[in-house]
């Protein structure tokens, strides 16, 4: 697959609105509906394991690359969490692809609106799909997963963000993911449409710090654009030390999964904050996910991969 764009972005992606913050963010977050308990749907494909791609690996980007010095970043042993950007690569099996997309078509009548993040999305889709819920949890999915990042990683403890899926139509008003740093420290974005299908839709991001992008100008080298348009492109991002945006998609359609994942050795250094979440999900629902996140924790590896009822992947594992 192709190498990461390091062109510069589309003319004028610096005017994408930002995500709300302080007393704005706030308000988002009292506003913010709790998310709907919505039933299973009938009939949707089974998981397999096999529909893991073999050998997934991309292009890579470290966070020092980004402007991160050494000493910020998280270490275990010898081993430094340096890892800001992977792909495009495929993580998936073109009959997986299939199958997810299936799935996801047919939870799209479940999404809902917002005005946070991403326009029109469906949060938690694993909560009501036993697809994307054995997906996400299977071995062999993580131990991918795991390997790309760099790190041992598990379903996030949070369940809303764990699975989302963003929808955007190019008919009326324009839909767009704003210009954000995620909650999330290890995201994946599964794209499920082909680029030939719509216009605009471009994944874009500042190759910088994240502190440095209020004095980002439209002439700034650092605005980058990711070519993940093609059907299956996967992009790995530590979404919270990366600043992000997706154009307004102006025809077609686009559909895309993200999936948040969660390093349990570093659990102490998780990076959410209690409004970033609330803005999406209202402060009601946020709450009883933020106490467990933050509960103490004496071995995160356990303690955490039983809570996800997810298989432990540890350190040896990233090493066979």
């Amino acid at each position: 697959m192709a190498m990461v764009r390091t062109r510069r972005g589309e003319d004028g992606v610096l005017n994408l609105p930002r995500t709300a913050t302080g007393v704005d963010q706030f308000f988002h977050a009292v506003r913010a509906r709790r998310p709907r308990r919505l039933p299973g749907v009938p009939g949707e494909p089974r998981w397999r394991g096999e529909f893991v791609a073999p050998d997934a690996d991309g292009p890579r980007v470290t966070l020092q690359e980004f402007g991160y010095a050494s000493r910020e970043l998280a270490r275990h042993g010898d081993t430094v969490d340096d890892t800001a950007l992977v792909g495009p690569f495929r993580v998936l099996t073109a009959e997986g692809l299939d199958r997810l997309a299936e799935v996801c078509d047919r939870l799209e009548p479940a999404a809902g609106s917002s005005r946070f993040i991403a326009t029109r999305r469906l949060r938690g889709a694993d909560l009501v799909s036993p697809f994307l819920h054995n997906m996400i949890r299977d071995r062999g999915f993580l131990l991918a997963c795991s390997r790309t990042a760099g790190v041992p990683l598990i379903p996030h403890p949070l369940r809303l963000p764990t699975a989302q899926i963003n929808y955007f139509e190019g008919r009326g008003r324009p839909e767009i993911v704003r210009w954000h740093r995620d909650g999330m420290d290890y995201v994946f974005t599964i794209q499920l449409s082909d680029g030939a299908d719509y216009e605009g839709g471009r994944f874009t991001y500042f190759q910088g710090r994240t502190d440095e992008f209020d004095d980002v100008t439209a002439d700034d080298p650092r605005i980058r654009e990711a070519d993940c348009t093609a059907r299956g492109a996967t992009l790995f991002l530590h979404g919270s030390r990366v600043f992000h945006a997706v154009t307004p998609v102006t025809r077609g359609r686009r559909v895309t999964l993200v999936v948040s994942l969660f390093c349990p050795y570093f659990a102490r250094r998780d990076s959410n904050t209690f409004w970033h979440l609330a803005g999406d999900d209202g402060i009601l629902a946020t709450v009883p996910g933020w106490l467990r996140l933050k509960w103490p924790v004496r071995d995160p590896a356990l303690d955490f991969g039983l809570r996800a009822a997810s298989p432990v992947v540890t350190w040896e594992d990233l090493r066979r």
